[in-house]
């Protein structure tokens, strides 16, 4: 009898077993066939690459289940010079994305909503404007950085010989107009020296560029770009500023 009753509740444990096992095989396959439902939907304009998620098979670019390796060959032979990419595709595809056009030469911009405009110089009286406050920003960033350079060449020497860490590292920053740049700063633990403000000097390059500008709003990461609310969309038309960024206490 004592034997019977074990048998019984072995078969029960059993069972209830194999309906777990199946239970998390379905969720398993389920998932993986929401993630694997999504693909990329590809449009070329004259020179610009659209690149936009979609769940529909019929749309789904050949993209959609291939590497990064094979993105990178594919996109060396597109005519596109500029990519538009749609930022519901996610921050880790955007990233694999921005760095291969980064790699091909080709312009990248972050794609957060449908529709709205942006900001052109559409007149005259702007556009010297514009010009002006380059020139300013071109010159004084190369004055600064000229003053600072025996500054960052030892911070760059004490970074390799003494510290063993990189002497520069970047990050992806979302610029006017959703434009993705890479912003400069020190590597390794420079920061925790109390000397932040230092470390974020070495944006002047990315002023040098046109990347950014000496004042301006706060150049977004593409994590804190995506999340921006739809009241802060026209701050896209504004140039990133060194100025915000040394205010900022990260």
């Amino acid at each position: 009898m004592a034997i019977s009753l074990i048998s019984y509740l072995n078969s029960k444990k059993s069972a209830k077993e194999r309906t777990f096992a199946e239970n998390n095989n379905w969720k398993d396959s389920h998932n993986s066939y929401q993630n694997n439902s999504l693909g990329y939907k590809i449009k070329l304009k004259k020179e610009k690459l659209l690149v936009k998620l979609t769940c529909k098979p019929s749309q789904m670019h050949l993209l959609s289940n291939r590497n990064e390796q094979f993105l990178a060959e594919w996109l060396q032979f597109s005519p596109a010079t500029i990519v538009q990419i749609d930022s519901r595709i996610g921050l880790e595809k955007i990233d694999m994305w921005a760095n291969q056009c980064r790699k091909c030469r080709k312009a990248v911009f972050l794609r957060l909503f449908q529709k709205g405009k942006i900001y052109q110089h559409s007149n005259l009286w702007n556009q010297l404007s514009y010009l002006i406050k380059r020139c300013f920003d071109f010159l004084g960033a190369l004055i600064l950085l000229i003053i600072l350079a025996p500054i960052f060449v030892t911070i760059a020497l004490l970074l390799h010989t003494y510290f063993k860490q990189p002497i520069v590292e970047t990050r992806w920053c979302v610029g006017k107009q959703g434009k993705l740049f890479k912003v400069y700063q020190f590597g390794g633990n420079f920061t925790t020296f109390n000397l932040k403000t230092l470390n974020k000097l070495l944006q002047l390059f990315n002023v040098l560029k046109g990347d950014m500008s000496f004042v301006g709003r706060f150049p977004w990461s593409l994590a804190e770009a995506i999340k921006i609310s739809s009241l802060e969309h026209d701050y896209l038309n504004v140039v990133p500023g060194i100025n915000a960024s040394l205010t900022d206490n990260k």
